[in-house]
């Protein structure tokens, strides 16, 4: 099946506020990304305000879902930044800002499954500070790698009387959103330091898949064209989740799956490494999987809750990091809140050991699984996995 990717850039024009729960409370937190299916309803709204959703490219896109969306990562640089997964660890006083830091605590967890831990934990090279856990953060991708963190403002405002037309007692509510950094540089000719605007952006991921898919993404981009303007998130009708298309640009999906393998088996070393190969699966977003009677599978995740074969016996869970989250959502065609729905959280980490003997049927059912997906929900953005992350291997401590 051919399969096509283009990168999205979306820049904010004003701030963003996407509730991480309903505003059922007088203060709402705010989502520090942009959800596969907030994007995906933004442009789903413009393209049935243009051509309505009878219209057969619509229904091919958004209804028979042959367009993945992911979720959009925030940035202040063009680049996407990388999602920290939940063994990331790094200074419990100064985070990363001690970069030296950080990592990976996922190795270690595999290596001590089934022994007593001896060793002292970990403290940081700089200050001697213990290590926490730093996972759901991001990172640019530059050499060396910064933290990469959304700046948010709180808004308030009080609950207006009916009656008298003045605010009402007891009623402040209050909610976060994301903005744009204001940043102090100094100039290279030595005058005062200036401040400068960074403007936030949003980046992430289109994915068309079958033999239609340059048609598809080709006959959206002429609805949804660039310099697109959407709405997301709360408080629309105040000014806020103004988003502009700022660029798309193709990519070619990664061809380093067995390099990753080999470095991730390399560095565990272990005594029975010839006889077994180890192996990660991190989610990249939230996974919503269940189990033959539809209940939600949050633990104990083994091969069959990942769809192995049958034929590979000998794959076995030997250290887990996993967090779970409740999803929610709003369905702006039918003017209804979604269901909520509990999920697996991204960031979530699994390691997993296999034969020698099954090493190359497991690693072409993991590349497949890689491309295609994981869970329910994935033209939203949900179910993306990365097998055998370079961040397990290259942040790893012996």
């Amino acid at each position: 099946m051919k399969n096509k990717t283009i990168q999205v850039t979306l820049l904010a024009e004003s701030p963003v506020a996407i509730l991480q729960s309903r505003a059922s409370e007088q203060f709402a937190r705010t989502l520090d990304f942009l959800p596969g299916s907030t994007v995906r309803g933004a442009f789903a709204e413009i393209f049935m305000n243009k051509k309505g959703s009878d219209d057969p490219v619509f229904q091919q896109i958004f209804v028979d879902q042959n367009i993945l969306f992911s979720d959009f990562l925030p940035a202040y640089r063009a680049a996407q930044p990388d999602l920290l997964p939940a063994t990331a660890a790094a200074c419990k006083r100064h985070g990363l800002k001690h970069i030296g830091s950080l990592r990976d605590r996922l190795i270690d967890m595999m290596l001590e499954s089934g022994t007593a831990k001896t060793e002292d934990p970990p403290t940081c090279d700089d200050c001697s500070s213990r290590l926490d856990s730093i996972g759901g953060r991001y990172i640019s991708a530059s050499e060396p790698p910064v933290g990469e963190q959304p700046n948010r403002q709180l808004r308030m405002h009080v609950g207006i009387s009916r009656h008298r037309g003045t605010s009402q007692q007891g009623q402040l509510f209050s909610y976060q959103m994301l903005t744009d950094k204001q940043v102090e540089r100094k100039p290279s000719n030595g005058d005062k330091t200036i401040t400068e605007r960074e403007p936030l952006r949003f980046v992430g991921q289109l994915e068309a898949t079958g033999d239609t898919a340059d048609q598809l993404l080709s006959e959206l981009e002429k609805v949804v064209t660039d310099r697109e303007h959407l709405s997301v998130g709360k408080a629309r009708t105040r000014g806020l989740g103004e988003l502009v298309i700022e660029s798309r640009n193709p990519i070619t999906a990664a061809s380093d799956f067995a390099e990753r393998w080999d470095k991730f088996n390399e560095k565990i070393a272990h005594p029975a490494s010839k006889e077994t190969r180890y192996f990660s699966i991190t989610l990249q977003s939230h996974l919503i999987l269940r189990d033959a009677l539809g209940l939600p599978v949050l633990d104990q995740i083994n091969g069959a809750h990942l769809g192995f074969p049958d034929d590979l016996k000998s794959i076995k869970c030997v250290a887990a990091n996993l967090n779970r989250v409740t999803v929610s959502g709003w369905n702006a065609a039918q003017g209804l809140p979604k269901s909520d729905t509990v999920a697996l959280a991204r960031g979530s980490v699994l390691g997993f050991k296999v034969d020698s003997a099954e090493e190359k049927q497991a690693m072409a059912y993991l590349q497949q699984l890689e491309s295609d997906g994981l869970g329910e929900r994935r033209a939203e953005g949900f179910g993306r996995i990365s097998v055998c992350n370079p961040f397990h291997s290259q942040y790893h401590r012996s």
